[in-house]
């Protein structure tokens, strides 16, 4: 029937929140076929398994379909653009994961049997198992019976040719559910199991037991004096472009941060890059775009007022971005889908509404009427029996005689198999329902089941029959509101948005180049941003639609310097963008051609020269007294000062994991200078050593130090062709990899 449809379908919805599925979602999704290719159809190739562009799309539409289904979306919904782009990564990111995992689990032997994965779901512990609402009990465990039960009514069903489409429809979507968490189990476990093996080759051992634990519970304090690198200026340090070459040299396989501003350089790079220098222009309503809003808004709220008003009608005529749902609400729920208007309520007398007010938060402009107050149970258990007869009446005969049958104590389970139905008692919440449009039959539904009481039998008439209800708990009675919401976005008008079209596109045509343009936007109230795309980017600092923009940049054709012409793009085309190709960076190790890897190398070679410097200065000293007198020092004293972390030195503001390295070292009363950090040189001298009254426990220990190792593994699993911090990049390094994902999407 189409209201149990719906219920199982946010059921499945409920399961892709718990599970995050857009990590994993998967059905058969690596199933890519073998052989020569034409270029022209591979989207992605590594390690000699291809991705050809059928593949590739028959696994996005299956990526579609089931987020349909756990969204509870129409089967013909059309994803955004944004939307559109992110599945294609998660199917990419999904082969690159797939290849690799199982290219290295194969190799070490590791493997997930069919056994093994019926054992684990039998037992029913897998923290995925228990995220599913469908086959949990009430007291959060896995309902193995439930899910046997429902695969051999899902078995039987295959040959009983009287189930009718719209049944084979709910259980064909329950089970394709199923077989998602099934997969995703799969995958996971075989994950486990190779996280496990790591985690085994780094687990600690007396020794570096007993080392961690001096590490954190030693303590040092010192007085220090350094002489921080802004002692010397930028300008009086010369480098040589031999010095940049050498120095990169170091760092050809390797990343390095900036430990000033935190960002992150690499200097080889899987991935070919593109720079774009871009005006992003955001469109503003005008004042006059205000006015006739407000108008139209104080119309509004005037037909909201009137004798015997359709607010249904009115509602949907204004647009408003809340549908009016015909079915009362908690406040929790409204304040889930407009927060501001949830707070108003409490001011408001049933029939009463609140004046016309902007929302800054999401620039709308909105009216609240409360049409009413209930008190109704959060969540009501139910059981049913579908009785299909296009004849109406005869379908009511038959419920009838099952009422009278029920009502002389037959056993409800046992008419259901009749009828060839589970017959079993499920919950319906008010999260699967409260600020849904519903049609008019699933509300019949939900209203009957709310308004009965429990043990009652209620008939509620269907499109091909009769569905005969029973209530059998009702549970969490709480306060509802009936209320409408007419919410409006301040949007601009298409004579605004001309005006700024005109504007921006006269700009461009009056500078000869990208160099003049760069240079005149400043004056002329246009702000230049910056950007690094991969071939992947799904839009320009998130605005969307400007996918474009990153195509237009990989196009063979596109040459460093050209303009893209200024073109509406966001959600709503409310930010114009005009784009500069500036640079490409192509994969594999960076030169000095790349401006932040030079400008990283620039600053790497300034601190090692400065460092020099300092050093030289501070190696005849004694003691801290005379670096203290050096000019530009800083003086200061540190306590508590441990291995197991990095010191803070406040005076520098900046954090130093030499001086914890440096000030455990040193016994107490002694002196070391020139020793070298990120913000500058420094003197120590250790004033005291104490050991904490921690006693040594080294059970304990080896067990602190292993789960330690565990995050650590985790944390490095990570499979991503941008994370190089994964213990995967070496394999993806070293991988035969093709990316062609710009030549068709």
């Amino acid at each position: 029937m189409a209201l149990l449809q719906k219920i199982r379908s946010n059921l499945v919805a409920q399961l892709a929140i718990g599970l995050g599925m857009v990590a994993f979602i998967v059905t058969g999704f690596v199933t890519c076929s073998r052989g020569p290719k034409e270029m022209e159809s591979t989207v992605a190739e590594l390690n000699g398994e291809e991705l050809d562009r059928q593949s590739f799309d028959n696994q996005v539409e299956e990526f579609k379909n089931i987020l349909r289904i756990v969204q509870n979306k129409p089967l013909d919904y059309n994803f955004s653009s944004e939307e559109d782009a992110q599945i294609r990564e998660q199917v990419y990111q999904r082969f690159v994961q797939k290849n690799l995992l199982e290219k290295e689990c194969k190799a070490l032997g590791l493997t997930v049997t069919d056994n093994e994965l019926a054992a684990i779901i039998k037992e029913g512990s897998h923290p995925i198992l228990t995220q599913i609402p469908l086959f949990v009990t009430q007291n959060r465990t896995f309902d193995y019976a439930g899910l046997q039960q429902f695969l051999k009514q899902y078995n039987d069903m295959q040959s009983n040719s009287q189930i009718s489409a719209e049944q084979m429809i709910q259980m064909e979507m329950v089970h394709s559910a199923w077989i998602f968490v099934e997969k995703e189990l799969r995958t996971a476990t075989l994950s486990d199991k190779y996280q496990n093996l790591l985690c085994s080759l780094v687990l600690s051992n007396p020794i570096s037991a007993k080392a961690s634990f001096d590490a954190r519970n030693t303590e040092t304090d010192v007085v220090m004096a350094a002489l921080p690198y802004s002692t010397i200026a930028d300008a009086d340090i010369k480098v040589e472009e031999s010095e940049l070459k050498a120095k990169l040299d170091e760092y050809q396989n390797a990343y390095w941060r900036n430990p000033n501003t935190g960002e992150e350089v690499q200097f080889y790079t899987l991935n070919e890059s593109r720079e774009v220098k871009y005006i992003d222009v955001n469109i503003k309503p005008s004042d006059v775009d205000q006015e006739n809003l407000n108008n139209a808004m104080n119309e509004y709220a005037a037909s909201l007022e009137a004798e015997n008003a359709n607010i249904d009608s009115i509602v949907t005529l204004s647009k408003s971005l809340i549908a009016y749902t015909k079915m009362p609400m908690s406040k929790t729920t409204l304040r889930r889908i407009d927060a501001e208007a949830a707070n108003r309520l409490d001011s408001l007398a049933v029939g009463a509404q609140t004046e016309i007010y902007a929302n800054p938060a999401d620039t709308t402009m909105n009216i609240v009427r409360l049409l009413g107050r209930v008190s109704r149970p959060d969540s009501v258990e139910v059981r049913e029996i579908g009785i299909q007869n296009l004849d109406v009446a005869a379908a009511k005969v038959t419920a009838d005689s099952i009422v009278n049958a029920l009502n002389a104590g037959e056993v409800f389970d046992s008419i259901a198999k009749r009828f060839n139905q589970p017959g079993t008692k499920h919950w319906i919440t008010s999260n699967m329902y409260e600020g849904a449009v519903l049609s008019d039959q699933d509300r019949e539904y939900i209203e009957t089941a709310i308004n009965a009481s429990t043990g009652e039998y209620k008939q509620i008439t269907m499109d091909g029959g009769i569905i005969l209800l029973q209530i059998t708990d009702r549970r969490n009675m709480e306060e509802k509101f009936d209320v409408a919401v007419i919410k409006r976005k301040i949007d601009f008008s298409q004579e605004t948005f001309k005006d700024y079209m005109t504007k921006l596109a006269t700009f461009v045509n009056n500078c000869k180049d990208a160099k003049e343009m760069e240079e005149k936007a400043v004056k002329e109230g246009y702000m230049i941003q910056k950007e690094n795309v991969l071939k992947n980017t799904h839009s320009l600092s998130r605005v969307a639609g400007t996918r474009e923009v990153v195509r237009w940049a990989y196009n063979e054709e596109t040459e460093v310097g050209n303009i893209l012409d200024p073109k509406a793009y966001g959600s709503n085309s409310d930010h114009l963008v005009v784009a500069v190709l500036t640079g490409i960076n192509k994969a594999g190790k960076q030169g000095l051609d790349n401006e932040k890897v030079k400008e990283a190398i620039g600053l790497m070679c300034v601190a090692d020269k400065k460092a020099a410097k300092l050093q030289e200065k501070m190696k005849d000293a004694k003691d801290i007294a005379a670096v203290a007198k050096m000019e530009g020092a800083v003086q200061d004293s540190i306590q508590h000062i441990t291995f197991a972390s990095p010191a803070y030195i406040m005076k520098l503001g900046a954090q130093e994991n030499v001086i914890s390295g440096a000030a455990s070292g040193l016994a107490e009363g002694k002196f070391v200078a020139g020793v070298r950090g990120n913000a500058g040189v420094y003197a120590l001298k250790a004033v005291k050593k104490n050991t904490n009254a921690e006693t040594y426990d080294e059970k304990a220990e080896m067990q602190r130090s292993a789960s330690q190792n565990a995050s650590f593994v985790s944390y490095m699993f990570q499979i991503n062709t941008e994370n190089i911090n994964s213990i995967f990049y070496p394999v993806l390094k070293n991988a035969k990899m093709v990316d062609n994902r710009n030549i068709f999407f």
